[in-house]
């Protein structure tokens, strides 16, 4: 089987979007029961605001994208460079 590159475009677009759908899930699960700890320490990772208020959601989906991004920038050249051993 051959060694396949990571592509940085394709990559960070992918890690954005699941953080983003990720954050979604557990902001509707917060929102929709409060009194659950279900997902509040990821959404409390993104953002300072009240978990379930609307500038935790648009924080959160901001900084994912962002990380999301970051994690790609770093990840991708590192993995590229060691499969090329």
């Amino acid at each position: 089987m051959g060694k396949v590159r990571l592509d940085l475009m394709a990559f960070g677009w992918a890690l954005s979007g699941a953080l983003v759908v990720l954050l979604i899930i557990c902001w509707i699960a917060a929102a929709a029961l409060p009194g659950w700890q279900l997902a509040h320490n990821w959404l409390t990772l993104f953002s300072a605001a009240e978990v379930g208020s609307m500038q935790n959601l648009i924080d959160g989906i901001v900084f994912s994208i962002a990380f999301g991004w970051i994690t790609a920038a770093v990840m991708v050249p590192i993995y590229n460079r060691l499969i090329r051993r």
